[in-house]
């Protein structure tokens, strides 16, 4: 990742070795999300050192994030833009217990963006069949990549929903969700299956 690395990513989430997500699945007796457990259970509890350390790359991420932001301009009004539509997933959703990676998530709640997910939509046979012939020729471009390509299967995947994620700078959480209303509003009045 460009602006903070998976590991200090990782490693802010299990700080404490994993002990608050392993108290929480106790607590609620549910089974773990086997990444979850993945991450949980590679997690060592680190030194309050090393935590102040990783404050200082959240930091440090959160400000390239904000001058990146900053440096983006409308072509219209000249000023930065308000929001980011981006993806959820490199997926549409995938049965339950597939998902691997949730690096489009992920980012934003370390750099503590604010951002909302809605249905943008779902996949269908119908649209997405003569783009399925085409992906045979689809080399992934790693490991991840081929297993999230593997995933994809038209038939079985006819119906689940597509997200899309709005997200808005840094404490305009009102802001997201204003344009999230407005995404809504759009998506459903252009009558996406």
């Amino acid at each position: 990742m460009i602006f903070a690395s998976k590991t200090a990513q990782d490693q802010y989430y299990t700080a404490d070795g994993g002990e608050d997500i392993k108290r929480d699945i106790a607590a609620g007796g549910e089974p773990y999300i086997p990444h979850v457990e993945t991450l949980v259970n590679k997690g060592k509890p680190i030194s309050v050192y090393e935590y102040w350390q990783l404050n200082k790359q959240k930091l440090a991420a959160q400000k390239r994030y904000l001058d990146l932001w900053n440096s983006t301009k409308s072509t219209t009004s000249g000023k930065p833009i308000d929001i980011l539509l981006c993806p959820v997933m490199p997926h549409s959703a995938v049965p339950h217990r597939k998902c691997r990676w949730v690096g489009y998530t992920k980012v934003f709640n370390f750099v503590d963006y604010p951002s909302v997910v809605l249905p943008a939509g779902e996949v269908s046979i119908k649209l997405d069949g003569a783009a399925a012939a085409d992906m045979a020729a689809y080399e992934p471009r790693n490991a991840l990549d081929e297993w999230n390509w593997n995933l994809f299967d038209l038939d079985s995947m006819n119906g689940m929903p597509i997200g899309v994620q709005i997200v808005a700078r840094r404490l305009q959480e009102e802001k997201a969700l204003g344009a999230a209303k407005a995404v809504d509003n759009i998506l459903k009045g252009a009558n996406i299956p």
